[in-house]
């Protein structure tokens, strides 16, 4: 029998309330290796120190994980570890899963060869943000600096043995962040949902994670930051589910077109999604109006109770109620850089471009710039 597209949700996915349960779930040994970073570790686990070896990211740099990254963390890690325990945020968790392979470098290795990797331990991942979905995934982001390019790998000893998640880890998460990682949350479901890959399990999965995100995002908008109270367990999980979407069916062209403002204008990878997402929908909707479009416009005017062709417009109102959109040119870009970044999402992101709820054309991506510079 053959089966074009198949729903894969390997991951084992569990809940722990509370910070003791967690610890008390992981019952941390001296062969166990922590990847976290700064904000988790100071509140969370700088008591656990003496018990296995704990790796912060943040002492690596900002920004993403870069192979010299990668290089200094295998060396801090050593090789007297059986499992892998990453309790943050996408980085973290994406260096994490490297971590466990047998040989995670030479870095080209991974990217050329994929097929000769082998994983040599556990993998436990620990989501401390509320949308990177990297803890169901099977991909890698990891930037390249000699390229100068951002390269994604993907291989299914990628995922993650278990994803544990624990609310109470983001209490203390400063709002703007928590915001953009909503947003990037989000994205990942809307476009999963809208991928002609797809399947009526993983779209289910997709619009259960928009209705959670929007019901967050209206109460917000009313309440304030008090409205994150009692609901963090909500808006975990639906991050989760974000990742089921597109680790089933992939992202498209609004993670395509955020690419190059997160590599050549350093804007944090949600935020940089939250600015393109808008324009392109309305590309989407002047190219194709009908179909899993309508079914989203549907699904979200009835959890903001308005109409359906306002249903995007006032989405945006809610996500500017969390983060207020800036102009591209306040991040520094230029009216010259719009054919290069147009450049950079047809040549470095042409699978994402590919897999689009339709195909946008160059003059249409340099439309998107355009109208947000």
């Amino acid at each position: 029998m053959s089966v074009s597209h198949a729903f894969c949700a390997p991951v084992t996915v569990a809940q722990c309330p509370t910070v003791n349960l967690l610890l008390d779930t992981l019952k941390l040994g001296p062969r166990d290796l922590i990847v976290t970073e700064e904000r988790v570790y100071q509140n969370y686990l700088s008591k656990e120190a003496a018990a296995c070896r704990i790796l912060i990211r943040d002492r690596y740099g900002k920004g993403p994980n870069t192979d010299k990254t990668l290089l200094q963390a295998v060396d801090d890690a050593g090789t007297a570890y059986d499992r892998v325990i990453g309790m943050g945020g996408g980085a973290v968790l994406d260096l994490a899963k490297l971590l466990v392979l047998e040989r995670p470098l030479p870095v080209k290795n991974l990217f050329e060869n994929p097929d000769l990797l082998r994983k040599s331990r556990e993998l436990i991942l620990v989501p401390t943000t509320p949308g990177t979905g990297s803890e169901v995934t099977p991909y890698v982001a990891l930037y390249i600096e000699d390229l100068g390019q951002q390269l994604i790998l993907m291989h299914d000893l990628l995922y993650a043995d278990s994803a544990l998640l624990c609310p109470a880890l983001l209490e203390n998460m400063p709002f703007s962040p928590f915001a953009a990682s909503m947003l990037d949350a989000f994205t990942h479901a809307l476009e999963s949902y809208l991928s002609p890959l797809s399947t009526p399990l993983s779209r289910t999965v997709s619009l259960e994670a928009m209705r959670v995100l929007i019901r967050a995002f209206m109460g917000i908008a009313r309440d304030g930051i008090s409205a994150l109270h009692g609901a963090l367990t909500d808006i975990q999980m639906a991050g989760t589910m974000g990742g089921i979407g597109y680790a089933n069916a992939g992202c498209a062209a609004i993670h395509a077109l955020s690419y190059p403002l997160s590599v050549r204008l350093r804007i944090p990878h949600g935020e940089a999604n939250y600015l393109v997402c808008r324009e392109v929908l309305r590309l989407y909707e002047k190219k194709a109006p009908d179909g899993p479009l309508k079914e989203v416009k549907r699904v979200l005017a009835s959890a903001m109770q308005g109409s359906e062709e306002q249903a995007f417009d006032e989405l945006d109102g809610y996500c500017q109620a969390l983060l207020p959109r800036r102009r591209l040119s306040s991040y520094g870009m230029t009216e010259e850089q719009i054919l290069s970044f147009t450049d950079m999402v047809l040549t470095r992101q042409n699978l994402l471009i590919a897999n689009g709820y339709v195909t946008l054309t160059p003059a249409e991506i340099a439309s998107v710039y355009r109208a947000l510079l």
